[in-house]
């Protein structure tokens, strides 16, 4: 339950010709902690998205496709360095079939994981966001977006990496944080906080999440991302098996047959 709900805090679309540049820093809390479980730093930069987690030791760069050609990740092991691609378009085919699957199970939590549906409230003095169910509710509160072309590439990265994480780490559907997702993309709005219960929105969440966004990028962030590029030609290319203990997910599109129920 805990993996889910940090996947789902979790959270650029095709390139235009005016693409956006900015960041986004998040630190995640644990219930009663004031020190962040987690912390990351997200560039978007020329319609890609770099994302830089140091616990981890790992960086994921999203370039989103173009015409009719998918997305693809890059992901990058800075202790081994290793790095490996992986196709935006298997990641969602096998997370579909994940979220079918979880769709008719017989537990209620992972049925809604599979086929979430929320009761919505926005209120657009405070930009206080509500997506409430007996299973799962997200509180967030959130600002403006400064462009369209900043609110295209920050949704197609949240959704692209939320259905990753799902499968690098043996997650449930992503599809609950697809759905606030939608709705921030449609109010033009980016979260500046989250809460998530994992039922009602009552007593202290479950995980909280704060996000500083900033409409523009440092010296140093750009010199961060001309270094990481660098090593996107340095690095030892390997399968995403090797790469990740939970990979093989993805050359067998995924581990669990569509019509399975328990």
């Amino acid at each position: 339950m805990r993996q889910l709900l940090a996947l789902a805090l979790v959270a650029a679309s095709a390139l235009t010709a005016a693409a956006a540049d900015f960041r986004i820093e998040t630190r995640v809390f644990a219930p009663g902690e004031e020190e962040p479980a987690s912390q990351s730093v997200t560039l978007f930069t020329g319609g890609a998205a770099y994302d830089f987690r140091d616990a981890d030791h790992r960086v994921t760069i999203f370039r989103p496709g173009a015409a009719d050609k998918p997305g693809r990740f890059v992901l990058l092991d800075t202790t081994r360095e290793y790095r490996t691609e992986i196709g935006a378009d298997r990641v969602a085919i096998a997370t579909t079939k994940l979220r079918r699957w979880a769709a008719v199970h017989k537990d209620p939590f992972l049925r809604f994981t599979g086929d979430p549906s929320f009761d919505q409230a926005f209120d657009a003095d405070t930009g206080e966001m509500r997506f409430v169910s007996k299973q799962m509710s997200y509180r967030l509160v959130t600002m403006p977006v400064a462009s369209r072309e900043a609110m295209k590439e920050l949704r197609a990265f949240l959704d692209a990496y939320a259905q990753l994480h799902t499968l690098l780490e043996a997650g449930l559907p992503p599809a609950p944080r697809m759905l606030v997702n939608e709705a921030l993309a449609n109010r033009d709005v980016v979260p500046i906080e989250v809460e998530l219960y994992s039922g009602l929105i009552e007593g202290e969440p479950d995980l909280r999440a704060e996000h500083l966004v900033t409409w523009i990028l440092s010296r140093d962030d750009r010199h961060r991302i001309d270094q990481t590029n660098r090593r996107l030609a340095e690095y030892k290319s390997v399968e995403n098996t090797e790469f990740s203990k939970f990979a093989h997910r993805l050359a067998d599109e995924t581990d669990v047959e569509e019509t399975t129920t328990r």
